[in-house]
């Protein structure tokens, strides 16, 4: 079942474009001292792992005067669960072919799976937390298509959809003013993906050999279109063999492709098919 490896890289492709959607994000920060003045515009990083390594890093500094708790606000996404999902099965014998330079190369039809992401917000302040789901969530009613180069051997794109499932928000503030404050957002995501298999190839069938002589009771023979045609008790019909020799009879190809009329009345005789039979 896995002799030969293979890897369309389709997951990595698909938490690759995951991220690039929220590497723009930005933060706007009014100057407190003269609101007329330009608000601050903080880029809000992003990067694949799961919550608590980012909450490591912002832990390695409670004085809130290190290089790393200026990182916040920040993001970080991680992958939570494959799921199959039936409901956009289609027949499994189906095949996708690509013809090149006289080499058809085919696929069989995808799996349905939905990948499920969850996106972490990372805040040290309501409003820096609100500004940035104020921008995501209008980009997904309830979901956003994202298309990447799923088979480049067949040619084949794919147009991922990014649902948004919930989102959900935590604020871990305890202790006294000293104490480091942390908004956590909590954005779920689905992404619905087809996984294919193994790609085969093989050349273009341009020749094909039938035994006719295996189509019992049935002549066979070749249109002018080069077409095999075959047809039954023809050209002598069994029923007016019958009705003339007075008996049954029955008719059989030979291996030439010719007719035998057997007959069993009153003994037994055999005509070829074009000859005449006389009953004596």
């Amino acid at each position: 079942m896995f002799e030969n490896a293979f890897y369309h890289e389709l997951i990595k492709k698909t938490v690759i474009g995951f991220g690039a959607l929220f590497s723009q994000v930005k933060v706007l920060r009014p100057n407190p001292n003269d609101p007329e003045l330009p608000a601050q515009v903080v880029a809000v990083p992003i990067a694949f792992g799961p919550k608590e390594k980012t909450l490591a890093r912002v832990d390695q500094d409670p004085s809130l005067t290190g290089h790393t708790y200026i990182t916040l606000p920040r993001m970080a996404f991680e992958i939570t669960g494959y799921n199959y999902d039936p409901s956009r099965m289609v027949s499994r014998n189906n095949k996708i072919q690509c013809y090149k330079d006289n080499i058809v190369t085919a696929v069989y039809t995808p799996v349905p799976y939905n990948i499920e992401f969850s996106l972490y917000v990372l805040t040290k302040g309501t409003e820096d937390g609100l500004g940035i789901i104020e921008q995501i969530l209008p980009t997904f009613a309830p979901e956003y298509s994202l298309t990447v180069n799923a088979v480049p051997e067949l040619n084949i794109t794919q147009d991922i959809p990014i649902i948004l499932n919930s989102v959900s928000v935590s604020d871990d503030y305890e202790g006294d003013f000293s104490t480091r404050r942390l908004v956590t957002h909590t954005l779920n995501f689905t992404a619905k993906i087809n996984l294919f298999g193994n790609i085969s190839s093989g050349g273009v069938i341009t020749r094909t050999d039938a035994d006719i002589k295996k189509f019992q009771n049935h002549t066979a023979g070749m249109d002018a279109d080069g077409n095999i045609v075959v047809d039954a008790w023809n050209p002598v019909s069994r029923e007016s063999l019958e009705r003339s020799l007075g008996g049954t009879g029955a008719a059989v190809v030979g291996a030439a492709g010719t007719h035998q009329i057997v007959t069993n009345i009153a003994g037994s005789s055999t005509v070829s098919a074009g000859a005449t039979l006389n009953n004596s």
